[in-house]
């Protein structure tokens, strides 16, 4: 599962670098950071960034991404956050810098869901198993 709090330290990090608050260089931060997409991915198209309001830009796409990170997406779900994305571009200009934050941040939301997929998976397996083992042993008895 995608480490929230380091997302959003990831977040302040960059913000604290793009406004001139950090004393930490782009070097640094990436070390830190271990090249993380979503670092890699804020870093990218900076010359885009500067066309955009980029505190506020970064807030609401973090904001789609809180209201879906801990939810076992169903269709409708993705459907939603795909429109909410689409509208933020829309909004944005589809300025190629926030469209970048926005799949980055999908990515995350992907990566977990596919986590959850595979432990229920798991779970289901072991079920079956332990279900399998139960009948051997009554069976048996």
């Amino acid at each position: 599962m995608v480490d929230q709090s380091r997302i959003a330290a990831i977040f302040n990090d960059f913000m604290s670098l793009y406004l001139g608050r950090s004393g930490t260089g782009i070097e640094q931060l990436c070390k830190k950071h271990d090249y993380h997409r979503m670092l890699m991915g804020l870093l990218s198209n900076l010359d885009e960034a500067a066309k955009v309001p980029v505190p506020q830009v970064m807030k609401e796409c973090y904001e789609v991404y809180k209201r879906y990170r801990n939810l076992e997406m169903k269709k409708a779900d993705w459907e939603a956050i795909v429109e909410e994305t689409r509208k933020l571009s829309e909004k944005w200009k589809s300025n190629k810098w926030c469209n970048r934050i926005l799949v980055e941040l999908i990515g995350l939301l992907e990566e977990d869901e596919a986590e959850r997929r595979r432990i229920a998976h798991e779970v289901e397996q072991e079920m079956k198993e332990m279900e399998a083992a139960m009948q051997r042993q009554a069976e048996a008895a």
